[in-house]
């Protein structure tokens, strides 16, 4: 993938090139995945569906590029929340059965951080979304137009290079 681009039909799509619930199932999606810790299972499978699913694969890369440092700095929320969910002596079956399942393990849901952020990840995926699709809505009534009239990107856009970027990358 190309970022340049991805960058590019990032802002196309922000200027209505795009569905915008592409572009909220990116960010929504991408935060998910910046949450989770890498090198498990869930981690991959969130991959998987950033690429299985239609959504804005820009939009996605920035979100979880933003979200995996916000992971970090939650680490400690997620460890109680994984913490009290492991600890529940109402799930223990579900535990002990899940763990004896042969690829299961393999996602290290025992991990409280692991647990606890994807956890906070599937939690925050609606919000995150629906907020994202009224933000869109918003930058598209308020901005859009404001921003194209900007004298900067109307000189990068004028420019020979971009004109040859456009259609080089179409």
């Amino acid at each position: 993938m190309n970022p340049l681009r991805l960058l590019k039909d990032l802002f196309a799509s922000l200027h209505g090139g795009s569905d915008p619930r592409h572009l909220a199932g990116g960010f929504a999606l991408g935060a998910a995945l910046g949450l989770i810790p890498k090198g498990n299972l869930f981690a991959a499978a969130f991959l998987l569906l950033f690429f299985a699913l239609r959504l804005n694969k820009g939009m996605a890369l920035m979100s979880a590029a933003f979200f995996t440092p916000i992971g970090y700095w939650a680490d400690g929320l997620a460890h109680r929340l994984g913490l009290a969910l492991l600890g529940a002596d109402a799930l223990r079956g579900v535990w002990t059965a899940l763990y004896d399942l042969p690829i299961v393990p393999l996602t290290r849901f025992n991990n409280t951080v692991v647990l606890g952020n994807l956890v906070l990840g599937l939690v925050l995926f609606a919000p995150l979304y629906v907020s994202f699709l009224r933000f869109v809505a918003w930058y598209n009534a308020t901005w859009a137009v404001r921003v194209e009239r900007l004298k900067l990107v109307q000189a990068l856009k004028s420019m020979a290079w971009y004109r040859t970027y456009q259609e080089w990358t179409r």
